[in-house]
């Protein structure tokens, strides 16, 4: 497997989400209880969600 670090320099897309306040307010305490940024977090739970229905981009190219 490629190291994560192999698309620094890749042009990135931004996706946004709007939530409403309670749902934003329970993400940031899981963000919270793990150590983990919001976007740290989205980023992990859209790899997680790609990975499983595409495959791993990083090894498939």
């Amino acid at each position: 497997m490629k190291d994560q670090n192999d698309l620094w320099g890749e042009e990135r897309k931004v996706v946004s989400s709007r939530l409403y306040r309670p749902e934003f307010a329970n993400f940031t305490k899981i963000c919270e209880s793990e150590g983990k940024s919001v976007n740290a977090k989205l980023r992990e739970m859209i790899r997680k969600e790609v990975n499983e229905k595409m495959g791993d981009v990083l090894q498939n190219g």
